[in-house]
């Protein structure tokens, strides 16, 4: 499973840098549209993921400053919102390349941005970050499209024949 996640944060890498790639083909006004999904636009989308990843590397790694808002927009332009994002995937593949596999079926001790306590098992929680970064870039990937961008593919089985291809 270690091994697993270790791709996934790779996996993230590629495919972070392939829809930041087709972001930069929107205008301002299609980046910041107003849209029913989740957090309001394509932009607020981006930026929750950000924050969602720092907010989760922090509790597994213990370290960064506090996060006590997924919901904000602190980067309103897509460089500072790239170099936030390639910050996180950096640290996501630190962390998981030194991590003791033993470690994932213990727990994670963690508290909520409302201030519940949780105890879930890493692995668990480890699923639920990449799968959550997968289901934003999916969205995201279908607004693209609503703009009438055909996006790059993102799909990880791509990833893995891009990968061993190169």
């Amino acid at each position: 499973m270690h091994a697993l996640f270790v791709t996934l944060a790779r996996y993230n890498q590629w495919a972070g840098a392939r829809l930041e790639t087709e972001l930069d083909k929107l205008s301002p006004e299609q980046l910041t549209a107003p849209s029913a999904v989740n957090f309001g636009s394509i932009l607020a989308i981006a930026n929750h993921l950000v924050l969602a990843d720092r907010l989760w590397l922090n509790r597994f790694t213990g370290q960064g400053q506090p996060v006590t808002t997924v919901d904000a927009v602190p980067y309103p332009g897509l460089p500072e919102l790239a170099m936030a994002r390639r910050v996180e995937e950096d640290r996501c593949l630190a962390y998981l390349l030194t991590l003791d596999p033993a470690r994932l079926d213990g727990p994670l001790r963690y508290t909520t941005t409302e201030g519940a306590r949780q105890t879930q098992a890493l692995s668990l929680c480890l699923a639920h970050f990449f799968n959550h970064q997968t289901h934003h870039r999916g969205q995201m990937h279908g607004m693209l499209g609503a703009c009438g961008i055909k996006a790059a593919d993102i799909d990880l089985l791509g990833y893995a024949r891009e990968s061993a291809a190169g």
